[in-house]
């Protein structure tokens, strides 16, 4: 009995072991990033789904319970932890990979505290693929973002070149404009603007918001 007690108890600590290991792989990438959830949020994510799937599996599943029901349960509820790494500023919305590697990390803690070693680093492997291979993809190529922007200014000639050459110095170009008439003096910009993945929007608002034309913003 102690043979096989003390056999479930290094199984258990090799799989926690494993799930440590996994949670800092990905939690290490996340901290240089410098995003919202780091190191020791992916370790304790990754350790927790696995100490629940070994609690699940060893206790309740030695008693006829079905393991699985437990288990469910953490995918689930890593979605409320995820929620609070997005962020929302006007359309523009981030934290969304942040909060998918914290779910993606949960799933790699089912396997390790399931004894499914190789599944587990082999989806540590894809996951840093996605978040440090394709994010260099995604800076090389410039993929674009769609912000649409309402801009109260004075109603002069040339505003909206002066709007124009700011936008196109941060790399960023005016895919639809619409044009109405506000109060006296003044002139509503309505732009639909593409701007490059290495520019946030709020850095798009700052630098138009230099222009002394520009008297208001409105992100949508």
């Amino acid at each position: 009995m102690d043979e096989i007690f003390s056999q479930i108890t290094l199984d258990s600590l090799l799989k926690l072991f494993h799930a440590f290991a996994a949670g800092a792989l990905v939690g290490m990438q996340r901290e240089r990033a410098e995003k919202p959830a780091g190191l020791r949020t992916h370790i304790l994510v990754c350790i927790g789904s696995a100490l629940i799937t070994i609690v699940s599996i060893e206790a309740f599943g030695r008693m006829g319970s079905d393991p699985a029901r437990i288990t469910a349960q953490i995918v689930s509820g890593i979605g409320f932890l995820g929620a609070g790494t997005i962020l929302r500023f006007g359309a523009s919305v981030t934290g969304l990979t942040t909060a998918a590697s914290l779910w993606a990390i949960c799933g790699i803690g089912i396997a390790m505290g399931s004894g499914m070693y190789v599944v587990g680093y082999s989806g540590v492997g894809f996951i840093l693929l996605v978040l440090v291979v394709l994010e260099a993809v995604d800076k090389k190529w410039g993929f674009k973002g769609l912000i649409r922007l309402e801009i109260l200014c004075t109603d002069r000639p040339g505003v909206l070149g002066d709007i124009g050459n700011v936008l196109g110095q941060m790399g960023a170009d005016i895919r639809h404009i619409k044009l109405e008439k506000a109060t006296a003096g003044t002139v509503m910009l309505h732009l639909w603007i593409h701007y490059p993945s290495t520019l946030r929007a709020e850095n798009v608002i700052s630098g138009l918001q230099e222009l002394s034309a520009v008297q208001k913003i409105n992100l949508y």
